[in-house]
């Protein structure tokens, strides 16, 4: 029983990936957007409440034991300012949701972890599966650039209405193509012209997965999968250079194939590579930089950023390290502090970890501190899947059972109820609202499609486009 659970709960994320990227209208919610928010914190509420099993049991732990009493007591320490941090913001519901959906991600990345380490074979399926998912939005890409070229309108996001947050999620899901896992890789028992027409698959999706990030000019997804290459080469067995073969020709034939396409046709489909301008992330890092020294200890509260001066339509600093900064203090540091344990196992361990889930990783964290791949639901979904791919190479069995160990596995679980308890009493009501939208005059997505209102409302034309005070 307890294996079919836990593999039900693999099958989760591509579930939520498949609704997401198929622009299938299979959720009760008017805006996909706000659909996928509903369904990212219905499966991080089930991962985290069907997982406190695995908890108690202490048979798969990420850090070393020698390190457990530090980490509960930080812990526990980084809660309490949290806690006092949202209780004392403006609009302590906007906080409490806020502090709950990150501890609900970073709790449930690591009993993830714990169930692709049980599940090794298994989860190699899932991740093959959430590496080609995105196709189902981007086999329409090759169709917009033929119907832009004669002339047409071509689009290729389906219901991701703002292109960053496709390029977002589709990031982590070009280095799991890379990976090859499961039903991916290349098998002794394939024959030559089924080996071949994988490969081919692999190398024609990577490319189109290319393609989208050059034809939207996401500076900061080629930037982030450019620095993560070029650290892991650091530490790639040289072995296994042979890896690099299928990306780099991958990487070749979409700058070539975006090349030709400005012979073309010059007029570019999204914003051009060669800009010049930070898109005015320098004015909202100068903004998130200020707001944290004017509210140093505490912050001014999770998801309030956008309620301080000078006010702007974003609704977030496109930096994960000033968001948290501006809205939680000094808790940003403890965090800080939880990370560099987790980054010091991977430096230990760096030799068995994948090439491509190092320079994933990488990627990832690359890309969050210049946009907001931490804040959309999807790739929120995608980023976690692939951290958590990375970290069970790390994750060792323990049949050690310590008092101060079990203590730190209460205290975990404590939170998750205290999470899961805020989330469904601030937005129960929304999850459950049948046909409802979050109504916003400037509609710049947070928490919801259009982030600055609390709480969903059922769907009326004549308030669509109206202000709204409801924080």
């Amino acid at each position: 029983m307890h294996n079919i659970i836990s593999k039900l709960l693999l099958c989760s994320i591509p579930i939520f990936c498949f609704i997401a990227f198929s622009s299938m209208s299979l959720y009760w919610a008017k805006a996909p957007y706000d659909a996928w928010r509903i369904y990212e914190i219905i499966i991080l509420l089930i991962i985290n409440l069907l997982s406190i099993g695995i908890i108690l049991k202490n048979n798969i732990q990420i850090l070393d034991h020698k390190h457990n009493k530090i980490i509960t007591y930080l812990i526990i320490i980084l809660i309490s300012f949290i806690i006092y941090s949202a209780w004392h913001a403006e609009y302590s519901s906007r906080a409490f949701a806020d502090a709950s959906l990150y501890i609900l991600l970073f709790s449930g990345c690591l009993l993830y972890t714990k169930l692709i380490k049980h599940n090794k074979e298994f989860s190699e399926n899932i991740a093959a599966s959430v590496a080609i998912l995105p196709i189902l939005t981007l086999i329409f890409l090759p169709i917009a650039i033929w119907d832009r070229l004669n002339g047409g309108i071509g689009v290729w996001t389906q219901s991701f209405t703002n292109i960053r947050m496709l390029d977002d999620a589709l990031l982590p899901c070009l280095f799991l193509i890379w990976l090859r896992p499961g039903f991916l890789k290349k098998n002794v028992y394939h024959t030559q012209i089924k080996s071949w027409l994988l490969t081919l698959l692999v190398f024609s999706i990577s490319t189109i997965y290319l393609l989208s990030f050059l034809f939207h000019g996401a500076r900061a997804c080629i930037l982030g999968i450019t620095i993560g290459i070029i650290f892991s080469l650091f530490y790639i067995d040289k072995s296994k250079l042979h890896l690099l073969k299928l990306p780099s020709l991958s990487i070749l034939t979409a700058i070539f194939l975006y090349w030709l396409y400005h012979l073309q046709l010059p007029k570019y489909i999204g914003s051009a590579l060669t800009r010049t301008s930070t898109s005015g992330r320098a004015e909202l890092w100068l903004k998130a930089w200020q707001v944290w020294l004017e509210h140093p200890f505490f912050g001014v509260g999770g998801n309030h950023f956008f309620l301080q001066e000078p006010y702007s339509l974003l609704m977030h600093p496109h930096n994960l390290l000033f968001k948290f900064l501006s809205e939680w203090g000094i808790a940003t540091f403890l965090f800080l502090i939880l990370f560099f344990f987790i980054t010091k196992k991977i430096k230990q361990n760096i030799q068995i970890i994948p090439f491509f889930l190092l320079s994933g990783s990488i990627a990832i964290l690359i890309n969050s501190l210049l946009s907001g791949s931490m804040l959309y639901p999807v790739s929120q979904i995608t980023n976690m899947f692939l951290i958590a791919y990375t970290l069970q190479f790390i994750a060792i069995p323990t049949t050690s059972v310590h008092k101060q160990h079990n203590l730190h596995s209460y205290i975990w679980i404590a939170i998750i109820f205290f999470a899961s308890f805020t989330m469904l009493y601030i937005h129960f009501q929304d999850m459950t609202c049948i046909n409802c939208i979050s109504i916003d005059f400037e509609g710049a997505p947070g928490f919801w499609d259009s982030g600055r209102p609390l709480h969903l409302e059922p769907y009326v034309i004549e308030n669509l486009g109206k202000p709204t005070d409801k924080y």
